[in-house]
């Protein structure tokens, strides 16, 4: 015990036996079970409340990529939900596919779904197309101009904006149909002269 460990424990003392005040804290170096120093909750008059600290541990809000591309970019969307368990997390978000467009008036195909590329190579054929005249590129309205284009006597009438290039693919399939005949024809002829 040193010289001013004892000056403190006669402080103490007296102060506690002279005074009489019995609420005097203990000094540190007098504790009767510890040697270590423990602090003691004071109970001094001028003390009338104690002090209490509540932990209040906050929700981690935060959520990460699930994959390997780090980029806000359009194959990278998520979407934030909510797991059972209270836990927040990203789910990646598929693009939406395209349905295919009629080559004439740009409006959807009706009866074709809309897929991605990779889906269309692996259904069947009879899912990706109508079975009509055109069925997998045009819709039926400009097929059914072309077939009243392709009369001798075509209603201009009916022509719209948007339709004029109806004409010339109806002329450009008739002239390849004709070809196909002048062909089949010239082939019979030589097979005939062969043969004589």
């Amino acid at each position: 015990m040193t010289r001013v460990d004892m000056r403190d424990a006669l402080c103490w003392r007296v102060s506690r036996d002279v005074v009489g005040c019995e609420n005097v804290p203990t000094p540190k170096f007098l504790h009767p079970t510890r040697k270590k120093f423990v602090p003691q909750a004071a109970n001094h008059p001028d003390d009338h409340h104690e002090t209490t600290t509540t932990t209040v541990k906050m929700a981690d809000n935060r959520v990460t990529y699930r994959r390997r591309n780090p980029y806000n970019t359009t194959s990278n969307k998520t979407r934030i939900v909510r797991t059972p368990g209270g836990e927040l997390r990203t789910l990646h978000i598929k693009k939406a596919g395209t349905a295919p467009k009629c080559g004439d008036c740009g409006i959807k195909l009706p009866g074709v779904p809309a897929l991605r590329p990779r889906e269309y190579a692996q259904i069947s054929k009879p899912k990706k197309t109508v079975q009509r005249a055109y069925g997998g590129s045009r819709c039926g309205n400009c097929v059914k101009y072309e077939t009243t284009l392709s009369y001798p006597l075509p209603q201009l009438h009916m022509l719209r904006f948007g339709h004029e290039q109806l004409v010339d693919r109806v002329v450009r399939a008739f002239l390849i149909e004709e070809q196909k005949i002048v062909k089949k024809v010239l082939k019979e002829q030589e097979q005939g002269a062969k043969k004589k």
